[in-house]
């Protein structure tokens, strides 16, 4: 009698741990459904921020025949940039060296910090110029189909940000 108690509590518990993760599960399915942002929040997160030519724009921007071409240079644009990353990297470790140093030197923390801007800013123009180098591969309708769907996000977040500020300003009053 004792063998057949112990089994069936052994059985109670497994049944009431499945029980209590599926009712956690729902819990927290229903729960991210109600208190997690709307549609637009979604939106918004998924949107690229400002003006951008980056391969998202360009592909919502141009018909799904020119998506592979989009996609074969962004491939090839991104190769060899993991490294210069890495690169750019070391050199955030050498601000957070810098900045936990006892004693404090501005001069080297300063230092650091504009070598990372310089990378970055090395990077940056680096990417520029392939992007001009596809865009010069384009037609003048495809370009002009680009500009204006960056230019359409660039004032839907400015007028996003006016609207917040307006909002919090008009809480403050």
């Amino acid at each position: 009698m004792t063998q057949t108690s112990s089994s069936s509590g052994k059985w109670l518990k497994i049944a009431f741990g499945a029980s209590l993760a599926a009712n956690l599960f729902l819990v927290g399915l229903v729960g991210g459904q109600v208190f997690g942002g709307g549609d637009e929040a979604v939106k918004r997160a998924k949107a690229t921020r400002g003006y951008s030519l980056y391969p998202r724009v360009m592909m919502e921007a141009l018909p799904e025949d020119r998506h592979e071409d989009i996609r074969a240079f962004y491939a090839d644009a991104r190769k060899g940039m993991g490294q210069k990353w890495r690169g750019i990297n070391v050199i955030r470790r050498e601000i957070d060296a810098a900045l936990r140093a006892e004693p404090f030197d501005a001069e080297v923390f300063r230092a650091a910090q504009s070598r990372e801007v310089e990378g970055r800013n090395t990077l940056r123009a680096q990417n520029n110029d392939k992007i001009a180098t596809f865009l010069a591969t384009l037609t003048h309708e495809e370009r002009t189909a680009i500009a204006d769907l960056a230019l359409s996000r660039l004032e839907e977040q400015t007028r996003y940000w006016r609207e917040r500020r307006q909002k919090r300003e008009a809480k403050g009053q």
